[in-house]
């Protein structure tokens, strides 16, 4: 599971000098559900040579597979 953190915390997060582990265990609260957005993206996302936004951009349901495979 990818960590998600708080903006405000992204410099401490990222600071590959910080040795707090208690501060750096802050960062890692739950995250709130109610902010979170769920949306059809295209199948390259399943693929390793796609690495560009094109994979988070949303699809219009319609398009979208509803299989796994």
């Amino acid at each position: 599971m990818p960590a998600i953190v708080e903006p405000g915390d992204y410099e401490l997060w990222l600071d590959p000098g910080f040795a707090d582990v208690v501060a750096l265990a802050d960062c890692l609260k739950p995250f709130d559900p109610t902010l979170m957005k769920k949306y059809p993206v295209s199948t390259r996302v399943n693929r390793a040579e796609s690495n560009d936004e094109e994979c988070s951009r949303e699809i219009p349901f319609a398009n979208a597979n509803p299989t796994l495979f």
